[in-house]
């Protein structure tokens, strides 16, 4: 469709100002043309009242290839989810890139961006960064320079399993090849070694720690149950904290006490994947759900997952609410509720409210589309 028009809902998009302010939104050939008070209806009409209305989400943590042990199709994990956008986080190294790139992001619906993991197989397998054969420098930083605006930052895993002998090597290679090459480096932290500490203390400004609140041992609290130095001194130089839930990877106990210490997130991802994609994660506004429950606010949740993740990876006119954006836009409804979920530890927290999806609207070229949500109370 070429013109739509969405009328009476709350926009929450502070960057832009927005902190529940009804409005009308039009929008025309792809991008939100107005937002005014009153807009008089063209095109296909959605009427959102009494409902949040926010940019398109944006996951930066998910498995979107197929063909890796993880994989599921870009749009099962995308639109289908409420994400206009999804980051690919290390299913592809060198050796495959290209070919997930022309059968899957170009094909795909959902706007697909890549974070190249540094093994040259991606996760075709498992224990990807345990030889360093299996690590091809110059080939990855020629590709870099092939798709700039595709792959925004590259991937390794800090876990035992997956480094094996290596140990910390291979972080610190990833680390390395980052800031020379001018991207952020996302690192997945899970079973240690290499130690939590040392990791953190590899890494520099724009880097991003994800799964950064699991519950495993050598996580992100000492055995006092405080924040690790090392994580305090990560982010004051401009290193980033991740959710990234996961199916083992997010723990209500250690969220929350680091919030009482103040050392909230930064941002808010899935880890999306075959494995969990039908719980305990279904979708980032289950997650969300999950982190405002916790205490985080509503208005940072939302922000943690649209506007501030684009601006990180420099992504092009989405993330935002303002005119001449692109048109991804969620309607969600706010409700009230007594519904008990589980962490990815198996701790089970009841939410008092939750984020329900009603429609996506997402936009390629001159076109729009409307995908409806199947609603569950």
């Amino acid at each position: 469709m070429k013109v739509l028009t969405i009328k009476k809902g709350k926009l929450v998009s502070p960057v832009n100002g927005y902190h529940s302010d009804v409005k009308d939104i039009l929008v025309k050939d792809g991008v939100i043309a107005a937002i005014e008070d009153r807009i008089n209806p063209a095109g296909t009409v959605i009427d959102a009242a009494g409902c949040i209305v926010t940019p398109g989400f944006i996951d930066i943590h998910t498995h979107c290839y197929p063909e890796t042990f993880l994989g599921l199709e870009p749009d099962e994990l995308g639109i289908r989810r409420g994400s206009t956008a999804i980051l690919d986080a290390g299913s592809s190294g060198v050796c495959n890139y290209e070919r997930f790139y022309k059968n899957y992001i170009e094909k795909s619906r959902t706007k697909v961006y890549t974070l190249l993991n540094l093994s040259q197989d991606g996760l075709m397998q498992g224990h990807e960064l345990d030889d360093r054969k299996k690590i091809n420098i110059p080939a990855l930083k020629e590709i870099l320079l092939k798709y700039p605006d595709n792959i925004v930052g590259l991937k390794a895993r800090a876990s035992a399993s997956v480094v094996g002998e290596m140990g910390l090597r291979p972080i610190a290679l990833a680390a390395r090849t980052a800031q020379e090459a001018g991207k952020p480096l996302m690192v997945h932290i899970g079973n240690h070694p290499p130690e939590l500490k040392d990791v953190l203390n590899l890494l520099q400004k724009d880097d991003i720690v994800t799964h950064a609140f699991h519950g495993k041992a050598g996580g992100i609290l000492t055995e006092s149950n405080h924040i690790l130095p090392e994580a305090w001194k990560a982010r004051e130089r401009g290193v980033q904290f991740d959710i990234g839930h996961g199916s083992a990877s997010f723990s209500f106990r250690v969220f929350e006490q680091a919030l009482k210490e103040g050392f909230d997130c930064d941002l808010i991802s899935t880890d999306l994947h075959i494995e969990n994609y039908n719980g305990p994660v279904y979708n980032l506004a289950a997650v969300v759900s999950k982190t405002i429950n916790c205490g985080e606010e509503l208005e940072k949740a939302v922000t943690k997952c649209t506007s501030a993740p684009a601006r990180h990876f420099g992504l092009k006119r989405i993330g935002e609410l303002a005119v001449g954006m692109t048109a991804d836009l969620n309607v969600m409804e706010l409700v009230s509720c007594r519904e008990q979920v589980q962490d990815a530890i198996g701790d089970s927290l009841e939410l008092a409210q939750k984020l329900v999806l009603k429609k996506t609207i997402y936009s390629r070229g001159n076109e729009s589309e409307i995908f409806e949500h199947i609603v569950k109370r």
